[in-house]
């Protein structure tokens, strides 16, 4: 078997879990890296950072460049995090040192990481947001549906808390909030989709394969809640998220 059933087109039925799928994979995370980094160039280009033709090839680059997930293995190996290898690949891809330079210029690798992570929470919590509006009326469904504009709004932020201004409006310029630490409010989504996983659990006819669903999230949020750092989540929030993805498909379906 697979190390995740989610990732295995053999069970891809028995633990379905649509396009969610898709944000999980390394082509979703370089895809958003790369918007948050033409972002970040157009952002710094306004504010008189960087040049404005450099700004513009970068931002341009970003939305076209194709970096292989495998070539920054190495990189993430020796960094703990994927885009100073992401960086180094695109300066390469870029083919234009006079311009690449500005990468990334005068900005931290993790507040990329982690404005990037929210973009992909945001569809996320949408495709969550459609799955529950389909269940059954309950207490527990209408208070998570209650309760998602103030996750959206209090969670789903830029991260780059150093440079509030900048974060602002690279806030702005990708429908996220304004900057704050990403730590806790990743925290705060994943107990809301372990409570929505609960939710479809509740909704949908027993099986084995849901009770295995419904104990793997609980586990894998209690272990994860003990945890305050960003190396944690690559490990525990794809399975939690899918994990509760998969219950809502599961519930809806039946």
């Amino acid at each position: 078997m697979t190390a995740s059933v989610f990732d295995s087109p053999m069970f891809t039925k028995l633990y379905p879990v649509g396009e969610a799928g898709r944000l999980f994979t390394h082509s979703a995370e370089i895809r958003a890296a790369l918007l948050v980094l033409g972002t970040l160039a157009k952002v710094q280009t306004e504010r008189g950072e960087i040049p404005e033709d450099s700004a513009f090839f970068i931002h341009r680059s970003a939305m076209e460049v194709q970096i292989d997930p495998a070539g920054l293995a190495d990189g993430v190996a020796k960094d703990g995090s994927y885009i100073p290898a992401l960086v180094a690949a695109f300066d390469k891809a870029m083919e234009a040192r006079e311009h690449s330079k500005y990468i990334l210029h005068d900005a931290h690798p993790q507040d990329v990481a982690d404005t990037a992570l929210m973009l992909r929470l945001r569809q996320l919590l949408a495709q969550a947001d459609t799955a529950l509006k389909t269940l059954p009326d309950s207490d527990s469904r209408a208070a998570l549906l209650a309760d998602l504009p103030m996750i959206r709004e209090t969670s789903l932020r830029v991260a780059f808390t150093e440079a509030p201004e900048v974060g602002t409006a690279i806030g702005e310029a990708l429908k996220l909030g304004a900057p704050q630490d990403p730590r806790a409010p990743i925290r705060t989504i994943a107990n809301w989709l372990t409570l929505a996983g609960d939710t479809a659990a509740n909704s949908a006819l027993s099986s084995p394969a849901a009770t295995a669903l419904s104990a793997q999230l609980h586990g894998l949020n209690t272990l994860f809640q003990g945890t305050s750092d960003a190396a944690s989540e690559p490990l525990y929030l794809p399975q939690i998220a899918l994990s509760s993805l998969s219950l809502l498909q599961k519930a809806t379906a039946s």
